[in-house]
């Protein structure tokens, strides 16, 4: 009994790994047929999409066209939030840029500024592409969702970090690693902490 529960949990795993890495080459495939700039927010959109149906408990259906379907549908919208949000950080950026160039107390104080919202940015990040795919809002309501999560669920914002900081030291100390698991990887991680996010914000307001 005990050597079939070790090969259930060996398959299970295996099972996973197989998944992450194929779902991780759509993304990278859609990606690049979109010319990168175009494909890379659908093809995150439809790879978030699958991983959240996986986590649901979801398994019978064609990863490929439920990908491909969740592409062509969320082209634009996705493109539009993705848009947005590097705008916003661009234009962040920059002025940290120019706050870095002086020499005055206003200008440590903007810098300052200016790297408590490059933070907020990425922490709120983490929330978007798992409340895109999980909810039907408005890019609007996508935006001020994650924010409030980002700083009302300190626990599974922390939990979300500490994982994506994780996946990224394994896959600069493994590169070889990058193409099979370095978007699913990070992905899975932040739809399940979303996922128990979630669930945690249902339940207390039921």
């Amino acid at each position: 009994m005990e050597n079939g529960g070790h090969l259930t949990r060996l398959y299970v795993i295996c099972d996973w790994v197989a998944r992450l890495a194929y779902i991780n080459l759509l993304w990278i495939g859609f990606s690049v047929a979109g010319f990168i700039l175009f494909g890379l927010m659908p093809a995150t959109a439809a790879m978030f999409t699958i991983i959240r149906k996986w986590i649901m408990g979801e398994n019978d259906f064609s990863i490929l066209q439920t990908f491909w379907q969740t592409y062509k549908t969320e082209f634009l919208k996705s493109n539009a939030l993705g848009g947005i949000l590097m705008t916003i950080g661009g234009l962040i950026f920059l002025d940290l840029r120019i706050s870095q160039s002086g020499t005055t107390s206003f200008s440590l104080v903007m810098s300052l500024l200016m790297i408590s919202g490059l933070f907020i940015l990425f922490i709120m990040f983490l929330y978007v592409w798992p409340i895109f795919v999980h909810f039907n809002l408005s890019i609007f309501n996508i935006l001020k969702t994650a924010f409030v999560l980002s700083i009302s669920q300190p626990i599974f914002t922390i939990v979300m970090i500490v994982g994506s900081l994780a996946v990224y030291f394994t896959m600069m100390n493994i590169p070889g690693l990058i193409p099979f698991f370095g978007g699913s990887l990070l992905a899975f991680i932040m739809m399940w902490s979303s996922s128990l996010c979630f669930n945690k914000i249902m339940k207390d307001s039921n």
